[in-house]
């Protein structure tokens, strides 16, 4: 189950989800940092509505656990 505090993913989630992969292009902390950015950027966005949030960060998320779990070919 996800945890999200206002359509953001919290970090240690982000964390968990990479250090699923055996890929250190994602397991690194410079991802990590990069992937918890965007997830506030997508919060901190005035524009976008909650909804529209809500299915960006899961669109996000959905692609951190595909390239993290899935060998990709």
């Amino acid at each position: 189950m996800m945890t999200m505090i206002n359509n953001q993913i919290h970090i240690e989630v982000i964390k968990e989800t990479c250090k699923q992969s055996e890929m250190w292009e994602i397991n690194n902390p410079r991802v990590i940092a990069m992937l918890n950015n965007i997830f506030k950027c997508i919060d901190d966005e005035e524009i976008l509505d909650d909804e529209s949030k809500e299915t960006f960060t899961n669109i996000v998320f959905s692609n951190l656990i595909i390239y993290s779990r899935y060998n990709l070919k």
